[in-house]
């Protein structure tokens, strides 16, 4: 009987045993398919923390988040990454008054392979396809005796794509730092309508002419941009 009860023991511990090992972080981690990266771009963090000099360099990268999901076994995987700029632009010297509104809308997809340097290091290189947006409006009045009021309409698409590549380091095993570069061909088409409206008085109240006169431009640029490896990402990974 007591030979009973023992045997049945060892069976609940083994199967006890069992469950925890199949729910220990460790065990999850080595049954993952995807690994998930989640960015941010922060050099403005950066240069607002580290400001040792007055020279400020733009940094030629639109893509404010990024996000990638790659086979954590074999390393292909897809990214996206967007940038959206909003600018409302009001002036006014009492002589000329400007309103502008901008909206700046950048978007990529693309794929990739990631490469395990190290425990900490990892790389990437792959295809991306981009997309570009821009549009403006802006109305300006000058006023005096013959007041002159006009309207711009303005609107840049782009297409493009090209080769990337990509550096990281893990800080820990879910926070990451890294940088890119990425050498993109892409053409726009600029679409814009100017109508100037020009008010003339003679003197007389009441007295006033109004001549409007308008123009269309139509335009189509292409160009080759490298963007060096100055864009700083910090990560979440999961």
């Amino acid at each position: 009987m007591n030979l009973l009860k023992l045997s049945a023991l060892a069976v609940t511990m083994s199967c006890a045993s069992t469950v925890d090992a199949q729910t220990q972080p460790g065990a999850a981690q080595k049954d993952k398919v995807f690994e998930h990266h989640i960015g941010l771009q922060f050099n403005e963090l950066v240069k607002q923390v580290f400001n040792f000099s007055s020279n400020t360099t733009a940094t030629n990268n639109p893509y404010l988040l990024t996000y990638n999901i790659n086979f954590k076994k074999s390393g292909w995987g897809l990214r996206v990454g967007a940038g959206y700029n909003k600018q409302q632009i009001h002036t006014d010297d009492g002589i000329t008054k400007r309103n502008s509104d901008i909206n700046n809308l950048n978007a990529r997809l693309g794929f990739e392979k990631a490469f395990r340097l190290s425990g900490r290091w990892s790389a990437g290189v792959g295809l991306d396809g981009t997309y570009s947006n821009n549009d403006n409006k802006t109305i300006a009045i000058i006023r005096s005796t013959d007041s002159t009021k006009t309207e711009t309409k303005s609107t840049t698409s782009g297409y493009g794509g090209g080769a990337m590549g990509w550096l990281r380091y893990a800080i820990t095993p879910n926070v990451v730092i890294g940088t890119e570069a990425s050498f993109y061909f892409a053409e726009a088409k600029e679409k814009q309508d100017v109508t100037v409206t020009q008010y003339n008085r003679f003197g007389g109240i009441g007295q006033q002419t109004v001549v409007t006169t308008k123009s269309a431009i139509d335009d189509k640029t292409s160009e080759m941009v490298f963007s060096l490896p100055v864009v700083l990402y910090l990560y979440v990974r999961f």
